[in-house]
């Protein structure tokens, strides 16, 4: 599988809600199988067989769960988006350095407002983002930003590590949620933060709606979407405005909890499950309240899903979904945000 011009990870076919959704999101306590535990927590321990099965309950029907104790802190998050911030405050034109190519080896860097849409019904998604994807992270030929911004690579890049390790547990409790070997989803990561490998860090900036923006009719700051890899860890500031989609067809706020993280379920692995896991369509929406409309929002996404070269088939042994190679399936719907590829 050549691996050019995949890198970005979500859905565009979101406007309806899925079924069998509630409005609940869980708050699950992670620290069984926090990654402050090394080595890794005995995976037959009550603890953990008692964390498995709330995780599982949450993803088969919610799609959403916020995880707190979860090895991550408060600072460590607060340390990147202050990194971020500091980028996506500089010129256009010092940013335009770091413009990011869709169609290189290595998408890496920086994408501006209203590039993307991922609702063909609404117009561009107010936002701009700055993404690394797996390659990058071992690409010598790319510039980062530590000229203007000392010190940047190595915060991101270690968070980004953080976040693999992260992501490996939350697959390994699904997989013992599901009553599957605990490896069954990790074997797929073999080439996570190397080349070939299906990870993705991204960084969103939704600028305040002030004077010098000018909102078009049923314009919202990212269109409804669901995530279409296998999971998503999610962390946002308390700008507010994400909403998740509900059983009866609305969309409800999903409110900033300090110290959790969103942990988000793809359409890769529902498919991977045979819907025994459900993908959440979600949004962020411009607040209605004007102070709150004049204050940018922050987050800071890990999109981790499997090396590009993996075939993945149904768990169950089922021909629901034919076996789909993960590189090809993100890249076809990559080309579905973006007009030019």
């Amino acid at each position: 599988m050549n691996s050019k011009h995949i890198y970005f990870y979500v859905a565009t076919n979101a406007a309806k809600p899925l079924q069998k959704m509630t409005s609940h999101i869980p708050i699950v306590d992670f620290s069984a199988f926090s990654i402050d535990k090394q080595p890794r927590p005995d995976v037959n321990s009550a603890e953990v067989q008692q964390l498995a099965k709330e995780i599982y309950s949450a993803f088969s029907t919610v799609g959403f769960v916020y995880l707190k104790n979860h090895g991550i802190t408060l600072d460590k998050v607060d340390q990147v988006l202050s990194k971020t911030d500091s980028f996506f405050g500089l010129s256009k034109d010092i940013k335009s350095r770091y413009r990011i190519n869709l169609k290189g080896d290595s998408p890496y860097g920086w994408d501006e407002l209203e590039r993307q849409t991922v609702n063909p019904e609404r117009p561009p998604d107010l936002k701009e983002s700055f993404d690394i994807v797996s390659a990058a992270l071992e690409n010598k030929s790319l510039i980062w930003p530590d000229d203007v911004l000392p010190n940047f690579k190595h915060t991101i890049v270690e968070f980004q590590m953080t976040c693999q390790t992260l992501g490996m547990r939350v697959l390994e409790i699904l997989a013992i949620g599901l009553n599957q070997e605990p490896d069954v989803f990790t074997r797929t990561y073999k080439l996570m933060g190397k080349p070939g490998g299906g990870t993705l860090l991204r960084f969103n900036y939704y600028p305040r709606i002030s004077n010098n923006i000018q909102v078009k009719p049923n314009q919202i700051r990212f269109g409804e979407h669901t995530d279409y890899g296998a999971i998503t860890l999610l962390f946002q500031d308390d700008a507010g405005g994400l909403e998740v989609g509900t059983v009866d067809g609305k969309y409800v706020p999903v409110t900033p909890i300090p110290g959790t993280i969103l942990v988000i379920t793809g359409d890769l692995l529902q498919r991977w499950t045979t819907d025994k896991l459900k993908a959440a369509p979600h949004r962020v929406v411009i607040p209605e309240d004007e102070i709150k409309k004049r204050n940018a929002r922050r987050s800071i996404i890990f999109f981790c899903n499997p090396d590009f070269a993996s075939t993945i088939t149904c768990l169950d042994g089922s021909d629901k979904y034919p076996p789909v190679n993960c590189g090809n399936y993100l890249q076809e719907l990559n080309k579905k945000t973006y007009n030019e590829l």
